[in-house]
């Protein structure tokens, strides 16, 4: 088992209640048991979507980025379980698995020393120990019949979601996936890290289609800016051509749309602008226009997964700022998706 579910307690612990109020905290199902064979019942008892953490940074180490991932999951738990359960969302929608149990090889990989030989391989080998534990869990969710969502750690976990999800649904050749970011994680395949989970997943037949939208133009290397533009399958924007952007966005979920094939909908956080993240940015995307990116696609597309990693709040204002940001890109996506459901 290599989740880490969450308890009642440690709920109890988060809510902060009001006299009058209810919050998504109270409403939400736990799983109760260590059991992920018992998750289709919680779908037949009106749970769509299953909440999942990755609280690590090996794959932005394995990239040379900065520590500060493993944060995002308990910033996100302290803001969303308190929001309000009203008209707009009960929470009772939501099944709220847990974590990935990443404690021994976080630990390793924190203590490796950044000047020791090799650094770069011992994270990559870490990162692929980290894929053998999360792709089997998102392969569980699928086969309940649940959304996965997806918190916190790098992008490379895009990588072991993409291959669950794929196994789980039975696909030939893997999903599609639409990504806003500045980077498009399109890398050689050089050993796993955060930079290459979609050219991974492409090479071994869990991607089918692939767009990255908002793309920066002076942080993307010319040798993948050559493999994107030599897959017929994969697409790409630049945030520097963006000038209307719900008519750039519709052509970009253009691209990936397929009534036959769902898409998975990433978003790194990286791409809005001054969000804490290990490549935080003081240009991108405002925070309301990833909610709108969020919202469109999920209206658009049929959805797969919904994927938000990279986050990496280092003090208490970053974790505020961050679990707000995440609770509301969340609930944006589900209110989306239950809209769209009920035309």
């Amino acid at each position: 088992m290599s989740i880490n579910r969450l308890t009642i307690q440690q709920v109890q612990r988060l809510i902060s209640t009001r006299k009058g109020e209810v919050k998504i905290g109270e409403r939400m199902q736990m799983l109760s048991s260590d059991n992920l064979a018992s998750l289709e019942a919680f779908r037949k008892n009106g749970a769509k979507f299953c909440l999942l953490g990755i609280p690590e940074c090996i794959g932005v180490l394995g990239n040379h980025g900065k520590p500060g991932a493993q944060n995002a999951w308990s910033a996100f738990l302290a803001t969303f379980l308190n929001v309000q359960s009203n008209r707009f969302l009960s929470g009772n929608e939501f099944l709220v698995l847990g974590e990935i149990d990443v404690r021994e090889l976080q630990e390793q990989a924190m203590n490796v020393d950044l000047g020791s030989d090799y650094f770069m391989q011992k994270m990559h080998v870490l990162c692929q120990h980290l894929d053998a534990l999360v792709s089997p869990v998102i392969q569980s969710i699928v086969d309940a019949g649940l959304t996965p969502i997806v918190i916190g750690g790098g992008h490379n976990n895009a990588y072991p979601i993409l291959k669950g999800v794929t196994e789980g649904l039975g696909l030939r050749n893997g999903v599609h996936c639409i990504n806003l970011d500045a980077h498009a994680d399109y890398r050689a395949m050089e050993g796993r890290h955060s930079g290459n989970g979609f050219s991974y997943a492409k090479n071994d037949g869990f991607l089918d289609k692939y767009f990255a939208f908002g793309l920066h133009q002076s942080y993307n290397g010319e040798n993948m800016l050559k493999a994107l533009d030599t897959a017929e399958s994969v697409g790409c924007h630049f945030l520097e051509d963006i000038d209307y952007l719900d008519q750039d966005l519709a052509k970009a979920l253009a691209f990936v749309y397929d009534d036959q094939v769902p898409c998975g909908i990433e978003l790194d956080m990286d791409a809005i602008r001054m969000m804490p993240s290990s490549a935080i940015s003081p240009t991108g995307f405002s925070l309301e226009q990833a909610r709108q990116f969020v919202r469109r696609s999920a209206e658009a597309l049929d959805v797969a997964y919904l994927h938000l990693p990279e986050a990496a709040p280092q003090n208490d204002l970053e974790s505020k700022m961050v679990g707000k940001s995440l609770a509301y890109l969340v609930t944006d996506f589900v209110k989306a998706v239950n809209k769209k459901a009920q035309r």
